[in-house]
This record gives structure tokens, C-alpha cells and sequence, in this order.
């Protein structure tokens, strides 16, 4: 990808053929062909894009430097913004569970699940835990039984949590170098970038038990994005710490 010196900073499948990616430094929104690895549309933003979700099979939405949350619509080939709304932090990880978002900022107050327009439903609260959850968290995903993960680069844990944004579970392993991007493939898996050590991993939640199944060698290096495309057992990896290449894996 062009991405003019700029690193891609997140990834999603849109479609069989469509990904939608953001580039944070040039301000855009690219979407992408995945058979031929060219650019369909792009669309430039208010502020600099963090991380992407699919609302529906039209519409994905995008957290913004700026405390900001933008919706933008898919038509064909073409991107167009939608409705935009405020949060309340500095905002970075971005995942759907039915009709609701979950959003997880920098800092306090960490994570809050949100209706469409925006109205915060459930805040994280650090002191109901009991204990300093998250210290460096980036990257959140939500999987079909409505279950919250978020990978915490600085503790190398990946935290579950409940949808009413509850601790039930974290996962720690010496394989678990400075997790980036998580993606949930099935209620019992997750795919993690493992960044320290130059791995993809995967997770299984039911016994924690965490298997390597690229690595360096397979020409993984400093993974920070992927997503997964079940139809067609392909899983796109943004390596090399964000740099404007898109590695496809069968």
C-alpha cells in the first residue's frame, strides 16, 4: 500500500473482497481489494484514525484522535462519512456486541460500553476490580456469547471481561510478549500479535492454554494488526510495526 511513509495502524474484512483500513498519520480510511491488493476508494478524516469494527455489512465505525467516534458508511466502492459523537477520554479500542459499542480509552476510566448515539450504558472501574487492570491497553475485541478482551501491551495479559464490563478472566503466558491487536474467531478462540517476539498466537479460553502458529521465520515481524476472514480461512497480518504492507496467510 502507498501509505506515503505513514504506517497502517488497524485492519478489518469488510467483505470476500473489501478490507477497510486505517492509516493514522495521513488522516485516511483505505478500502481495499484483497484479490489484487489495490486501492478502491480512501477517504480522508477529521483527526487521526486508531482502530476499525464493522457495525453491519455497510457501516463500520472508527475511533479518532480527539476523543471521537466516527461512523462511516460503505456504498459499493465508495466511503462517505456518517454520524460522529464525542466520548469521554482519549479513545483507542473500538468493538460491537449487538446494538451496543464498547470503546477503551488510554487512561482512566479505561473501558465503557455505549449505545449507538453514544449514551454510556456501563463504565470499567479500576477500584471495583480491586486491582490496576490495565496499564498499556490498545486493542479490544468482542466475541458472539458477548464476551469483552483487551490486550494490554505493558502487563503482556489479555483480560476478559463481562458486558457489564466485569473481570472474569485474565490470560498470561511467557509467550505473550506486548499483545497488540486481538481478534475473537470463535467463543473459544483468539488470534493475538504478539509484537516482542515476532508471533501470531492463539488463544484458546477455555483451558489458557496459548500456541504459536506463525512466527518470524514465516515472516512475521513486529505484528501490530490483523483480522480474519472465515469464508475464506485467510488472515491478514500487518507486520513490521505497522508499515504499509499486508501480509495474506491461508
Amino acid at each position: 500500500m502507498d501509505t506515503d511513509g505513514w504506517g497502517i495502524y488497524d485492519i478489518t474484512v469488510m467483505s470476500d473482497n473489501r478490507l477497510l483500513v486505517t492509516v493514522n498519520g495521513m488522516k485516511k480510511v483505505m478500502l481495499m481489494d484483497s484479490q489484487t491488493g489495490g486501492t478502491v476508494a480512501q477517504l480522508t478524516l477529521q483527526d487521526y484514525p486508531f482502530t476499525v469494527c464493522m457495525w453491519d455489512n455497510n457501516t463500520a465505525v472508527v475511533t479518532l484522535d480527539g476523543q471521537k467516534v466516527q461512523f462511516i458508511s460503505i456504498n459499493g466502492d465508495s466511503l462517505k462519512m456518517g454520524k460522529s459523537f464525542s466520548v469521554n477520554g482519549d479513545v483507542c479500542g473500538v468493538g460491537r456486541s449487538g446494538d451496543r459499542l464498547i470503546v477503551m480509552y488510554l487512561s482512566a476510566p479505561w473501558l465503557e460500553v455505549l449505545s449507538m448515539d453514544g449514551r454510556v450504558m456501563h463504565t470499567f472501574s479500576n477500584k471495583a476490580a480491586g486491582r490496576d487492570v490495565f496499564k498499556d491497553p490498545y486493542f479490544i475485541t468482542t466475541s458472539t456469547d458477548n464476551m469483552v478482551y483487551v490486550s494490554d501491551a505493558d502487563t503482556s495479559t489479555i483480560t476478559q471481561l463481562d458486558m457489564n464490563l466485569c473481570v472474569t478472566r485474565t490470560y498470561s503466558d511467557a509467550i505473550l510478549q506486548a499483545p497488540c491487536e486481538i481478534i475473537s474467531v470463535s467463543t473459544d478462540q483468539v488470534l493475538v500479535c504478539s509484537q516482542a517476539n515476532h508471533r501470531i498466537l492463539l488463544l484458546c479460553l477455555s483451558t489458557g492454554v496459548i500456541t504459536s502458529i506463525l512466527e518470524q521465520q514465516d515472516g512475521i515481524k513486529t505484528p501490530r494488526a490483523l483480522t480474519y476472514s472465515p469464508s475464506q480461512r485467510k488472515l491478514y497480518v500487518v507486520s513490521d510495526g505497522g508499515a504499509g504492507t499486508i501480509q495474506v496467510f491461508q
